[in-house]
């Protein structure tokens, strides 16, 4: 036996069986193919602190005393790529790639992505890579910068629904076959499906992205006539889109899910198609499935290293990624790095201290993170508005109490669009709010977008019944204790998303009246300015977002409950009843009229 098969699990057929009579040690113990799963690395050079959740079905092996979450240090690329020699050197291991690789820190944005390259091509080296949404975020200051990305990786591009503005054409294969330790594997690759909804200068004039999950069937099925025995799907899209799929597309036999960051250490079984999805972090961890076929039925078995520093499955860093990593990142650690992009500029060292903070800072989370208020607060501030919105982003380090520096501001927000503030109605401001309470709370698993709701400054309350019907999920706004009056105005402070009509900021999708940008300033420099008055700063979640007394619940982190990930689902058995994703029917009908491959 291996003596890597010590750190994974039993092997299981892809209904979820245990596997009889498997004799430990013995000739049938050993995989045909091993997969190794990197996803949503966020720029992600060397270790960062993450927040892992106790949970109380699926949780990682960490020693979590009296408390239901920890904050360990690990990830990045010098440990992935340790552990990847490590499965390399013992296995024939084929390493797949889910995206948003070049987006998350100040060395992405001032280098338009450009900064991951190296690090990928000569450490991570993946076998196949899949885009993210966020890859497609480098469009907003140098045209095709996408493209050129993907040029220069070293590493075959799979997008079964990402096609030409212009023609219309595949831009890339929608699978391939693999020899995978003697295994005709197909790969089928599927980017987001969402990237048309997020910010026009993404994707505009560019790109056209297909929607339909039968297109993963039919490359699926493709890839099956190609010759391949067993098919994986490597998706950035989301944990409940893929859990749905898997239930509408039974060629697939593996999902390697991406996008909403969750942290599958057990696998999800759909037993009625026999397709196994999991989901592998954001960087800080590596997904590890071993497929093997035995008297023609394909079994698996699944693990999900935490790489934190220290941890039992943790190797020491690779020294010559280390090298490289700490080259890339030299720039930014000078004394006044002078790099310049959108609205940003760097002119003071990464690790400059800007800041302390009382308790941990971190977003990992649905509803509300004190990250999201305090970064909202600051723009308050800034502008002097009545409230504050903003994304509920989910990405991001955590921060332990104690200094915080710039390098870490920009791993919540690296995006250096300027901030700005205008005046809405309260209409505008609660229509706004349904619209993301119905991305995240229908029961359409394929409608829903990011896992997140709209965050709000702290003088902001929000009661939310997610079981209710369409239109009618936001119970109340309150502003300043008052509930928001549609008929009366409010100044908003958010910020200016490239590429948008000149009135809608913060991607709320209304005209703004009395628009003021502030092109001098990107959200950073707020924060950074918030936390030099206001040091030590003190935020914890309140309960600003409730459920109602007479509504469905909904979690916020998976400490929050038994569902062990952070996107919800929800169901209307009987009308009102609530349900985790995962036990969403099967069946979804894939009419021919209306598919559209290419929109």
């Amino acid at each position: 036996m291996n003596v890597h098969e010590t750190d994974i699990g039993d092997w299981r057929t892809l209904d979820g069986a245990p596997v009889d009579g498997d004799p430990v040690g013995g000739d049938t113990d050993d995989a045909d193919a091993v997969f190794a799963h990197v996803s949503d690395l966020h720029g992600q050079l060397t270790p960062r602190h993450q927040v892992y959740y106790d949970n109380p079905t699926s949780g990682p092996e960490f020693d979590f005393g009296d408390d239901d979450r920890v904050i360990e240090r690990g990830g990045g690329i010098p440990l992935l790529a340790a552990k990847l020699d490590e499965l390399r050197e013992a296995y024939d291991a084929c390493t797949l790639m889910s995206g948003d690789t070049f987006h998350g820190s100040a060395v992405t944005a001032y280098t338009d992505g450009r900064a991951m390259l190296a690090p990928v091509n000569g450490h991570v080296a993946p076998d196949v890579y899949v885009p993210g949404n966020w890859d497609y975020s480098n469009e907003a200051a140098e045209d095709g910068a996408f493209l050129e990305l993907m040029d220069d990786l070293d590493a075959p591009i799979l997008a079964n629904n990402l096609y030409d503005w212009e023609t219309e054409e595949r831009l890339y294969d929608a699978y391939r076959v693999f020899e995978v330790g003697g295994l005709s594997v197909g790969v089928v690759g599927m980017t987001n499906v969402y990237v048309d909804r997020m910010a026009p200068a993404f994707y505009e004039g560019k790109y056209r992205f297909g929607k339909h999950p039968a297109l993963l069937e039919e490359s699926a099925r493709a890839a099956r006539e190609d010759g391949a025995d067993v098919v994986v799907a490597v998706t950035e899209i989301g944990l409940p889109w893929m859990v749905q799929a898997a239930k509408d597309c039974p060629s697939v036999d593996v999902a390697f899910s991406a996008h909403t960051h969750e942290y599958t250490y057990d696998p999800i079984v759909v037993e009625e198609t026999e397709t196994v999805v999991v989901e592998s972090g954001m960087g800080d961890a590596l997904g590890r499935v071993d497929l093997r076929v035995r008297d023609g039925k394909v079994q698996f078995r699944h693990r999900l290293y935490c790489l934190t520093e220290d941890g039992e499955h943790t190797p020491e860093p690779d020294a010559d990624a280390a090298e490289t990593v700490e080259a890339v990142r030299a720039p930014f650690f000078e004394e006044t790095p002078g790099f310049e992009r959108g609205a940003g500029t760097l002119d003071r060292s990464l690790e400059t201290v800007v800041g302390r903070t009382e308790k941990s800072l971190s977003r990992q989370s649905l509803l509300e993170s004190a990250w999201n208020t305090l970064f909202n607060d600051a723009l308050r501030a800034h502008f002097d508005t009545d409230l504050a919105v903003s994304h509920g982003f989910r990405y991001g380090t955590a921060v332990p109490p104690g200094d915080v520096t710039l390098g870490e501001l920009y791993t919540f927000f690296p995006m250096t669009t300027p901030v700005a503030r205008g005046v809405a109605y309260g209409q505008q401001l609660t229509t706004h709010m349904e619209r993301f309470l119905e991305d995240s709370f229908t029961p359409y698993p394929y409608d829903q977008e990011d896992g997140r709701v709209r965050n709000f400054s702290s003088n902001v309350e929000v009661t939310i019944d997610p079981t209710a019907k369409r239109g009618r999920r936001l119970v109340e706004l309150r502003v300043d204790g008052e509930t928001v009056d549609p008929e009366e105005t409010y100044s908003v402070a958010t910020f200016r998303r490239p590429g948008d009509p000149e009135r809608d900021l913060g991607n709320c999708g209304f005209p703004f009246r009395d628009v003021e940008v502030d092109d001098g300033t990107i959200p950073v420099d707020v924060i950074a300015e918030y936390l030099d008055e206001h040091s030590p700063v003190d935020y914890e979640v309140t309960g600003l977002v409730e459920t109602a007394e007479d509504g469905g619940r909904a979690q916020n982190t998976p400490a929050d409950g038994p569902y062990p990930f952070i996107q919800p689902g929800v169901d209307y058995a009987s009308g009102e009843a609530y349900c985790e994703t995962a036990m969403i029917p099967r069946g979804n009908a894939f009419p021919e009229a209306g598919r559209n491959r290419t929109r």
